[in-house]
Parts: structure tokens; C-alpha cells; sequence
């Protein structure tokens, strides 16, 4: 499943670390210590990170690909598409790995991915050494918890044009690496809606 896990190369860590400062200033002292305990590693498409039932032992960064997140329907007891993770992502499940419970999702990737991660236990050490490891950690979470409950809002509040225009870029994007039927999961819709959207707005841009 996975091709390669190696130290962090330079270039990728200071591409995190631009992505982290977005966030809050962090310490030089802390950034040393962190440099120390994080990896890299990549996956090829169709590769199963993380299975149902799975205890979530790292959390990645994504530097590129994508990853969707899976769960089962449990009327139709059949896999749907709930999320995407692009590239500058922290790719993880809730409840998963910061209460290390068995995750409710799976997480596929659905291109070549490369990804940087660093274990539970090392994330443990770091929040117990440096105070800025919690909040850092709970800004991101409450970030990426904010998006995916408007993302449910919308799903149930806006019209299926509304939605698709709303998303359209991402929408762009991800048509040409994943399926018509996973994004409709995703939308909220039939894949047949999602197709005659596609065609109605791809034509207004001709």
C-alpha cells in the first residue's frame, strides 16, 4: 500500500510549516523538535489508507493528491463518498485519531498521493513538551469541523444549482481525477442531476 516512509524532506517541510503559520507563529525550538517526528511517505491510486474499523495510528498532511473519505450507508448497507481531502489538507477521521477510537470511515486514495504524517505517540510527546501543540491542533480541527458542518448545511438548505455553483472549482477539479458517482455522494445528489449541471455550466463557459 505504501511505496515509501522516509524522513521528511526539506522542501515538504517548509511547505507544511507555511501551511501551519497560517495558522499561529510557532517556535523556532518547537519547529526543530517537529522536523524530528515527521515523515513522508506516498500511495497509489485505489490504495486503501485506512479501513472501517481501523484505529487512525498518524495523521497526514497532504502535499499532493486526493483522498476521499468513505462511509456506509446503513439502509442500502452500501459505501458512500462523505469527503474529500485536497492537496494542504490534515487528513484524518473523527472519532479516529485523537481519541484513538475505530474510525466510522474509510479513506482511499483516488490518485497517487505523497503525504507527510507523524504517529499518535510522537504527536502525544510534543503536545506534553510544547503548549502551542494544543491550540495549534484545536484551530486546525475547529477550522476543518466548521467547513464540513457547512458543507452538511448546504447539502440540506441550497438547491442543487446553488450547491454546484457554489463548489464549481472544486467540482472542475475533481471530475477529472475521481468518479461522477463518488462527487454526487459528496453533492448530495443523483449522479444524473450532477451530470446535466456539469453539461449546463460547462456549456455557459464555451
Amino acid at each position: 500500500m505504501s511505496e515509501l516512509i522516509k524522513p521528511i524532506s526539506h522542501g515538504a517541510f517548509e511547505h507544511l510549516l507555511k501551511v501551519l503559520e497560517t495558522v499561529m507563529v510557532l517556535s523556532f525550538k518547537f519547529k526543530l523538535e517537529l522536523r524530528k517526528v515527521l515523515y513522508e511517505t506516498s500511495y497509489e491510486k485505489d490504495a486503501r489508507i485506512l479501513n472501517f474499523g481501523g484505529t487512525q495510528q498518524v495523521v497526514w498532511f497532504m502535499l499532493s493528491g486526493l483522498l476521499r473519505e468513505i462511509r456506509i450507508n446503513k439502509v442500502a448497507l452500501k459505501e458512500k463518498t462523505s469527503w474529500y481531502w485536497l492537496q494542504d489538507s490534515f487528513v484524518y477521521t473523527d472519532p479516529g485519531y485523537f481519541s484513538q477510537q475505530p474510525s466510522l470511515r474509510a479513506i482511499q486514495a483516488e490518485v497517487d498521493c505523497v503525504l507527510v504524517l507523524i504517529s499518535y505517540q510522537d504527536w502525544m510527546n510534543l503536545k506534553a513538551a510544547f503548549t502551542e501543540v494544543e491550540l495549534i491542533t484545536e484551530r486546525i480541527r475547529a477550522d476543518y469541523s466548521k467547513i464540513r458542518i457547512e458543507h452538511m448545511e448546504d447539502m440540506k438548505l441550497l438547491s442543487v444549482d446553488e450547491r454546484y455553483l457554489d463548489l464549481e472549482a472544486t467540482l472542475d477539479y475533481l471530475f477529472l481525477r475521481t468518479q461522477l458517482n463518488y462527487i454526487a455522494d459528496f453533492m448530495g445528489m443523483a449522479p444524473a442531476t450532477l451530470g446535466r449541471l456539469r453539461t449546463r455550466y460547462y456549456d455557459r463557459m464555451g
